[in-house]
């Protein structure tokens, strides 16, 4: 058994986990981290915890104080298939906005059993904010060898998706990274994300006001993403658009194309088409392969991405279903291939500074005057060099640019299509 529970210092709270063979390890928390808001906890003992629990095996996890960390680590865990025991936590850490009462609620929801509380009025005072909770049972009263809600085990041996779905993504980032796309689905009155993976933008979509519903065929990542509080249908994507035609305001599809090879991709535009409303909107976010960064440091961290597609290719696929390019990320002022020479910007085209002659000139150099002709000299020097950086940083932007590209399609109106009504 793993247990996650807390120790008061001098310094503070300490989160303390006591390992399977006797080692244990220790966390500051602030005070951001002890409340249980809908905020995703630090990556750091994230990846360490899913390290003990895909190394260690324990035969489950007890959480004996919930924190904003510990809560993150009990999701986790009940998503990788571990029973998992969590304490009803202190009715003055819970944050009382809908996100965070979500987040609470989808987590003693899928805890495999609740334990006491060490006070019985949070629990009823908790109740009244979340009615439909589970009973709360003791520890040592539960049943040898209860099934987890979490059902599906860890592979005996050899490397699973979770390692790096859970061990190497950041939820915080993911979220941060995701946000700015929510405006394009303001209006929209149900939006489906296909491959929603851990939930992230179902979670930007909630805080948005938006109804959405998730579809994953990882259960591990569909169990997470139910575990804040989010409808999730546990599908391959392509099969679930099957049966969805005419069902959608919006579709948002990220990072999803690019696990797929091209007659997969064509069935996915041809499909989410179908899956739309009229006058739908499909928002499909990949690797852009004009990003160095995402050449070079992204793309093949991923075990199950097959291909980049180009920008302009998904366009052409995207109007063959009939869907019209509505906005394409790559066309944004200044975004332009710089070509660049072989050598070095300065070589020879800058003028070099002359070293005084004659002793008036010297005097003037110690006193810190210039002729005009200096001057005049200097300016061209300076300008030179300015031309140079410019020009570098015209070549270098290609770094700067965003790792992801965008593209938003429309399903047109019948009326714009010539159709009737």
């Amino acid at each position: 058994m793993l247990r996650v529970c807390e120790e008061v210092v001098a310094e503070g709270r300490v989160m303390c986990w006591h390992l399977p063979g006797g080692e244990e390890r220790r966390f500051p928390l602030t005070g951001d981290e002890v409340a249980l808001r809908a905020c995703f906890a630090p990556f750091e003992p994230l990846r360490q915890f899913v390290g003990i629990l895909l190394g260690a095996r324990p035969r489950g996890v007890e959480v004996d104080a919930l924190s904003g960390v510990s809560a993150e680590l009990a999701r986790v865990a009940l998503a990788l298939g571990f029973e998992v025991a969590v304490r009803w936590p202190e009715l003055a850490r819970v944050a009382r906005d809908a996100a965070s009462l979500r987040w609470l609620g989808g987590l003693l929801g899928a805890a495999s059993r609740c334990l006491p509380p060490l006070n019985d009025a949070d629990e009823a005072a908790l109740r009244a904010l979340l009615p439909g909770l589970p009973a709360c049972v003791a520890l040592r009263s539960a049943p040898a060898g209860q099934a987890s809600s979490a059902a599906a085990p860890l592979p005996a041996e050899g490397f699973g998706y979770e390692a790096y779905a859970f061990g190497n993504r950041d939820h915080a980032l993911l979220l941060a990274m995701q946000e700015r796309y929510a405006a394009h689905f303001a209006g929209c009155g149900r939006v489906l994300d296909l491959g929603c993976g851990t939930g992230v933008f179902l979670e930007v979509l909630a805080r948005q006001g938006l109804a959405a519903t998730g579809v994953e065929r990882n259960a591990m990542s569909a169990r997470f993403a139910r575990s804040l509080g989010h409808e999730v249908v546990e599908a391959d994507a392509l099969d679930f658009l099957a049966g969805q035609d005419a069902c959608w305001d919006g579709v948002y599809c990220s990072h999803f194309i690019e696990h797929l090879p091209v007659q997969a991709a064509e069935l996915l535009l041809r499909r989410t088409a179908a899956a739309l409303r009229p006058g739908g909107l499909a928002v499909f976010v990949f690797p852009d392969p004009e990003s160095i960064r995402s050449q070079l440091l992204g793309f093949w961290r991923d075990p199950e991405h097959v291909r980049f597609y180009h920008p302009d290719l998904v366009t052409v696929m995207a109007a063959a279903c009939g869907l019209v390019l509505e906005y394409d990320g790559q066309r944004v002022p200044g975004r332009r291939v710089v070509p660049f020479s072989l050598e070095p910007p300065l070589d020879g085209a800058a003028p070099q500074p002359v070293a005084p002659a004659g002793w008036r000139r010297r005097l003037l150099a110690r006193l810190g005057l210039a002729t005009r002709s200096e001057l005049q000299a200097e300016r061209l020097r300076v300008d030179a060099l300015e031309q140079a950086v410019r020009r570098l940083w015209e070549v270098n932007q290609t770094w700067a640019w965003d790792d992801n590209a965008l593209l938003c399609f429309r399903k047109p109106l019948p009326a714009e299509t010539g159709g009737a009504g």
